[in-house]
């Protein structure tokens, strides 16, 4: 069993690498994706959910205030879901001003409960999702907005990165950040973005009505209207020169919770729209993307408890075979029995996970040169997250699937 996993583990990995490498191959050419820009502007009402977020919701929104398009064509709104700490007073100081309008909450509701109550007071054709720990440059929106001339586009997405990463988990994540901004723009290509991330993705507001807005019980409410953008016909873009910026986990017991979350989210989203797997209805997302996904998640997990298994196993019976020797080490560590060791770890498994890591690092490094950003400055991140990172994530999926078995409650 645990040779079929590391051979279908190893497969499914080069597959959808090797798929990647290809669509790259194929629209490098079409990476920059400009278009000309609209003859009149519309006018696009930013959405800034916020809970407890006192120590990040003025750089927020002075970002969005500062975003180069016509002010009488944009709309900020910041909606305090009943914090706790001093947001409220911060974002009631903007207010004051009328640099934006405030919606409070009466009580906790969560983000997607304050996206929709906004959007039905919003004044826009279009609206922008902004986290209150995020922040964008300048000329996002103009980069972003031209995309939606094609109907049958309904959100656009950007190149999202972490702000100002110092430590070395903040830094393996900044590499990761950047691996999916290569990965959203496949996606793109192949019409399968299957997320929404909430740091100013734009959303046609019209068709945010017609799906019925964002699902207030759901953990990734960002995946889950993603999905069912696609489910209803329409198509989700995405611009790489648009960049877009968030505050990562810097502790991980913090990282710990968001992926748990986010994890168990999209084990909900894919039982809630599994009639899309394998559903040529779907385009690539439901043929290739979602079942690749699917089928990915169950191995990584199942990679997860052999691998636990096997190193108990293989811990057992070197303390079982070191007590029969009484403990004398020399025998294992003699220059005989040490090349004999040496040439036992030399397995099918470990060359394929030395090719699986070479062809990983090969994208991980295309990611890097797509964003513009240097793999020599930020070689800490790109070493964790390429051989470390992958274990980590895989904890981390196997500890949301028990979360999830269990019944344990859901929490934001």
């Amino acid at each position: 069993m645990t040779i079929i996993i590391n051979y279908f583990a190893w497969f499914l990995f080069v597959f959808i690498a090797v798929v990647w490498i290809l669509v790259l191959l194929k629209n490098r050419m079409n990476m920059s994706n400009k278009g000309s820009a609209m003859r009149k502007l519309p006018m696009v009402s930013v959405l800034i959910p916020a809970y407890n977020e006192e120590t990040s919701i003025a750089t927020t929104i002075k970002s969005v205030l500062n975003i180069d398009y016509p002010k009488h064509l944009l709309e900020v709104i910041a909606i305090n879901d009943c914090s706790t700490d001093r947001t409220g007073e911060i974002a009631k100081g903007f207010a004051r001003q009328g640099s934006i309008r405030l919606l409070n909450n009466e009580k906790n509701r969560g983000k997607a409960y304050s996206l929709n109550r906004a959007i039905k007071i919003s004044k826009g054709d279009y609206v922008a999702c902004v986290d209150a720990d995020s922040m964008v440059e300048p000329g996002i929106l103009k980069k972003m907005i031209w995309q939606f001339k094609d109907p049958s586009v309904a959100a656009v997405t950007p190149a999202l990165k972490i702000w100002e990463p110092k430590n070395f988990l903040e830094k393996a994540q900044h590499a990761e950040y950047l691996l999916n901004i290569f990965l959203r723009k496949m996606l793109a290509f192949l019409d399968a973005i299957h997320v929404t991330p909430g740091v100013f993705s734009i959303y046609r507001k019209d068709v945010l009505e017609e799906i019925g807005g964002f699902e207030e019980d759901n953990l990734t409410e960002d995946m889950e209207i993603a999905l069912k953008i696609h489910q209803h016909g329409y198509k989700i873009e995405n611009d790489l020169s648009a960049i877009s910026y968030t505050i990562c986990p810097g502790k991980w017991s913090e990282l710990l919770g968001q992926r748990i979350r986010w994890y168990r989210g999209a084990i909900q989203n894919t039982i809630k729209y599994r009639h899309m797997i394998f559903n040529r209805k779907y385009g690539n997302l439901g043929f290739f993307f979602f079942p690749a996904n699917f089928m990915a998640v169950f191995v990584i997990i199942g990679i997860f408890f052999v691998m636990v298994w096997n190193y108990l196993t293989l811990a057992t019976t070197t303390l079982w075979k070191m007590s029969l020797i009484n403990w004398d080490l020399s025998v294992y560590f003699g220059e005989i029995k040490l090349l004999e060791m040496l040439a036992a770890t030399i397995t099918t498994p470990l060359l394929l996970s030395v090719v699986g890591i070479i062809i990983g690092g090969y994208v991980l490094y295309t990611s890097f040169s797509i964003s513009g950003e240097s793999v020599k400055e930020n070689k800490p991140g790109y070493f964790l997250y390429l051989i470390i990172f992958p274990f980590v994530y895989i904890f981390f999926w196997a500890v949301a699937l028990v979360y999830e078995a269990l019944g344990l409650k859901r929490k934001w």
